[in-house]
């Protein structure tokens, strides 16, 4: 079983899903694929955003509705890719991960960050960040991640960067967090059914040669479990 904590699957809200249908034929995907629970993550405070959060619950209660009606067996929650924009100061309870303590919060890839930083003042707070796709930031150093999980942040890994389908990512540099056993999550980040599929599935059968069955468990699963219970 594995839980998606990543995603754009709540539809016509960002650059993700355009039309409920298409967001349950990604849904009926994930759940092909032993997914089991899926926290939604449509973009807030990003160019790409199209609704406002309180929109999102709105659209939220709708898919949740279809998917009853359909019997797809999957679990729904909601949540929020934040974009963390230093002169914005938004309500981070209200755009947590399933109504707990996590929030999943990405960052410039262009424009050099304090991540370390921003995250000790979040945890500070009361919460607990989650740095999205982390192998995006280029100029992030390979010990900035262990600096970032030290100031109270985890990392979340995208299942495209460690099968080399990002042409964005050093197709090297996925393995190595996770061989150093830095990362946190892994998910899907998964927009359409074309070249940003749900590919949990696939990226699990492709670790499962590289990596210790017990860490794939935290990243699939455990470590997002604790988020919905």
């Amino acid at each position: 079983m594995m839980i998606d904590i990543h995603n754009h699957i709540l539809p016509s809200v960002d650059d993700g899903s355009q039309s409920l249908e298409f967001s349950i034929d990604m849904i009926k995907k994930e759940v092909s694929d032993g997914v089991e629970s899926i926290i939604l993550t449509p973009h807030v405070l990003s160019h790409v955003s199209k609704m406002s959060p309180e929109d999102h619950v709105k659209i939220f209660h709708e898919l949740q509705d279809e998917v009853k009606r359909q019997n797809i067996n999957v679990n729904l929650f909601l949540g929020a890719e934040i974009l963390y924009r230093s002169h914005l100061n938004p309500d981070y309870s209200k755009l947590s991960l399933a109504n707990s303590k996590y929030i999943l919060i990405e960052f410039s890839t262009s424009i050099e960050t304090p991540i370390e930083d921003i995250v000790y003042d979040l945890s500070r707070l009361g919460f607990i960040p989650i740095v999205a796709h982390v192998e995006r930031y280029s100029y992030l150093s390979f010990e900035d991640y262990a600096r970032i999980k030290n100031s109270g942040g985890m990392l979340q890994l995208n299942g495209n960067s460690i099968l080399g389908i990002d042409p964005k990512v050093n197709k090297k540099l996925p393995m190595k967090i996770l061989k150093a056993e830095l990362a946190d999550f892994i998910a899907t980040d998964a927009h359409n059914m074309g070249v940003r599929i749900p590919n949990l599935k696939e990226t699990y059968l492709y670790l499962q040669k590289h990596l210790p069955e017990a860490y794939l468990e935290k990243l699939f699963y455990r470590n997002a479990k604790l988020i919905i219970s």
